[in-house]
């Protein structure tokens, strides 16, 4: 493949993950917000429905993936999900920011809002299991497969920074002193955005059927149902580790997207500083693209630990009252998070690899839904805990200045408590994750010599 061929997979696979991370930072950072303090929704009500739909669909990226191994069509098996799931995603991303009153009627609001939600969670899972899967087809190249990983984050971060700096600019603008009628202009436009984005990379995207149907292994068992499928990959180890720290790490890091607007606006009493603030998420693709760099002199547990230990530190600093450190702490996280980010997907590939070299398993698409499942319950997990300690706080969103036990549970949120789950993700990598990867790559490597010298007639 020449260099312009590699550049074009990687941006055209970068903006699947882009796409869905327009609305997921949106949702992330302002929806919690948006239905407490512009539709005026209890916060509690709000954090146990993102808690109820994480447990209805928490395990939907599971059945998408048992789809995604058994789907049989002329454009692949991941790559359809991104058209038969990218134009509905951006019609729920729509539906979400459109909320009617009803005349009133509270009952009927809230069930619209539940509704909506639920289907939005639902075919989120379906655009989005896809962009895991697919990476183990597009190459076999584990250097190219980590720079694949690293381009999705940089694109994804681009993205997420742009919408976290003008969400909030767009929303004044289009809405002027009527904040619901901005948000659903604004919410129509990024749907139409996550529709393109997905249709473009349908359209560029190619699997490579060598790697999904390898005919010269037929001792690897493939097309499991989904009761098999799941008993393999409790089997493997690493991957049942790495399920748990994803999980975890989806849930700090929805935690600190939901309170950072409650941080700057009520504890730093500067909510002025909430865009800037948000769209410094651009700095995360330094972490990005120090991912492949990182992983020539560190195994891919180690650059996970590093980073988390990084993001811990950049958090402490925040705990300083002032702005400079506010921003140099945050810089710091943000790092560390891209660089995370980037290296748990390669760390899932290495994962779905150990289970086709080592336990002759191969279901990349169950075993690739560990970001879909560890997102879902992350969200559920970190949605209630936001919204239980903000009632707990007794936090009032008609308060300009809230009272001490609200700034407390609104700190604790950002800052304490994802250092303390960061912290946990450490623990279980060092003990749990062992998987070598240098055993995994020569084996992979002595496979292909071996078939090359088959087919010279050697």
């Amino acid at each position: 493949m020449s260099k312009a061929q590699l550049w074009k997979q990687r941006v055209f696979y970068g903006a699947t993950d882009m796409a869905g991370n327009l609305i997921w930072q949106i949702v992330g950072l302002y929806l919690l917000f948006y239905y407490t303090t512009v539709v005026g929704i209890s916060p509690a009500f709000v954090g146990t429905l993102f808690f109820v739909v994480r447990i209805i669909d928490a395990f939907d990226g599971v059945v998408y993936g048992f789809l995604i191994d058994h789907t049989h069509s002329k454009y692949g098996k991941a790559r359809p999900y991104f058209l038969w799931f990218g134009i509905p995603l951006g019609i729920l991303t729509m539906l979400l920011f459109f909320n009617p009153s009803f005349g009133g009627n509270k009952a009927f609001q809230l069930a619209w809002i539940s509704i909506v939600y639920t289907l939005f969670s639902l075919v989120y899972s379906g655009a989005n299991t896809p962009i895991t899967a697919i990476l183990p087809s597009l190459t076999k190249d584990p250097d190219e497969r980590t720079n694949l990983a690293s381009a999705r984050m940089v694109m994804t971060n681009i993205g997420t920074a742009v919408i976290g700096a003008v969400s909030l600019p767009m929303v004044a603008k289009l809405g002027g002193k009527n904040a619901e009628k901005g948000w659903m202009i604004w919410g129509f436009f990024i749907g139409l955005a996550i529709i393109a984005l997905f249709l473009s990379s349908f359209a560029n995207l190619r699997e490579k059927d060598d790697i999904v149907d390898d005919e010269d292994a037929p001792d690897i068992q493939g097309h499991l149902s989904i009761k098999d499928s799941l008993k393999g990959a409790v089997k493997n180890k690493p991957w049942v580790a790495l399920s748990i720290s994803f999980i975890l790490l989806q849930t700090f890091w929805v935690i600190r997207m939901q309170t950072a607007v409650y941080y700057l606006t009520y504890v730093f009493r500067r909510a002025d500083l909430v865009g800037a603030f948000n769209g410094l998420v651009i700095v995360a693709v330094i972490g990005n693209i120090s991912v492949p760099f990182l992983s020539k002199f560190m195994k891919h547990r180690n650059v996970m630990v590093v980073s988390l230990i990084g993001f811990g530190i950049g958090e402490a600093i925040m705990a300083v009252k002032n702005v400079p450190m506010l921003f140099i702490g945050n810089i710091v996280a943000l790092v560390a998070m891209g660089a995370a980010f980037s290296i748990s997907f390669v760390m899932i590939a290495d994962t779905v690899e150990y289970s086709r070299s080592e336990l002759r398993i191969d279901e990349p698409g169950i075993l690739s839904s560990v970001p879909m499942v560890g997102a879902k319950l992350g969200m559920g997990f970190g949605g209630l805990i936001s919204g239980w300690l903000l009632s707990w706080g007794g936090f009032q969103a008609s308060a300009k200045i809230q009272g001490g036990k609200a700034l407390m549970a609104i700190s604790t949120s950002f800052v304490w408590l994802p250092i303390i789950l960061a912290l946990l993700i450490v623990g279980i990598l060092y003990v749990f994750y062992q998987l070598d990867e240098d055993e995994i790559t020569s084996a992979k490597a002595l496979k292909e010599s071996a078939d090359k010298l088959d087919d010279e007639g050697i």
